[in-house]
C-alpha cells in the first residue's frame, strides 16, 4: 500500500509556514480621477466599460450625472470625483469620456465613472494600512484603506458609502 503522505513536501519549521501566511494578498481594480490612485476590492466589482452614453437626471444630486442603460438595466452613474469632494479646480478632466466601474450588488448596480482604468492588482495585505486622519481633498468617509505603493498611493474606496448615501438619496 503506497502511503500518499510521502507525496506532500514537508514544512521544516514553522517559520515556512508563516512565510506561506506573510504573502496572503487582496485584489482591487484601479482605476484614476486626475492625479488620485484608486482601488476597489475585486469582488465589489462587477464589470468594467468605456465611456457610455449618460442621460441627465433634472434634480438629481451634484454627484449624480444621471443614469446609464446597461444591456436594457437602467444604472445610476455616479461622479467619483463629485461624490468624494476631490476639489475640482485640481482636476483637469473630461467629463463626456469618463469610463464606467459597475460595482455594488447584481440586483441594483451603479455605476462609478472615473477617469481612467489602471489594472488589477495583487498587494499583499500586510502592506494595507488603515486610513491616515486626513488625505488631502478626499472625504476620508469614502476610504476604506490605503497602501503606499513605490511611487503613489492606492486609496481603497468604501463602496458602502458610496452605496449607502446614494440609497439614502433616492429615497427622498
Amino acid at each position: 500500500m503506497n502511503n500518499s503522505a510521502q507525496n506532500l513536501p514537508a514544512v521544516e519549521n514553522a517559520s515556512d509556514a508563516s512565510d506561506i501566511r506573510a504573502q496572503e494578498t487582496s485584489q482591487f481594480v484601479t482605476f484614476y480621477f486626475g492625479r488620485h490612485f484608486f482601488g476597489l476590492p475585486i469582488d465589489e466589482v462587477i464589470e468594467i466599460n468605456k465611456a457610455l452614453d449618460i442621460t441627465p437626471v433634472p434634480l438629481a444630486p451634484g454627484y449624480v450625472s444621471g443614469v446609464i442603460n446597461l444591456r436594457g438595466q437602467i444604472l445610476t452613474a455616479i461622479n467619483l470625483s463629485q461624490r468624494i469632494g476631490l476639489d475640482s479646480t485640481q482636476e483637469d478632466v473630461q467629463t463626456d469620456r469618463l469610463n464606467n466601474v459597475i460595482m455594488g450588488n447584481r440586483e441594483e448596480p451603479i455605476s462609478l465613472l472615473v477617469e481612467k482604468i489602471g489594472d488589477v492588482m495583487s498587494i499583499p495585505t500586510e502592506r494595507i494600512e488603515s486610513v491616515p486622519d486626513m488625505i488631502h481633498g478626499i472625504d476620508t468617509r469614502y476610504v476604506s484603506q490605503v497602501c503606499k505603493l513605490d511611487d503613489k498611493l492606492l486609496i481603497i474606496l468604501n463602496s458602502n458609502a458610496i452605496e449607502e448615501l446614494t440609497e439614502k438619496n433616492r429615497a427622498n
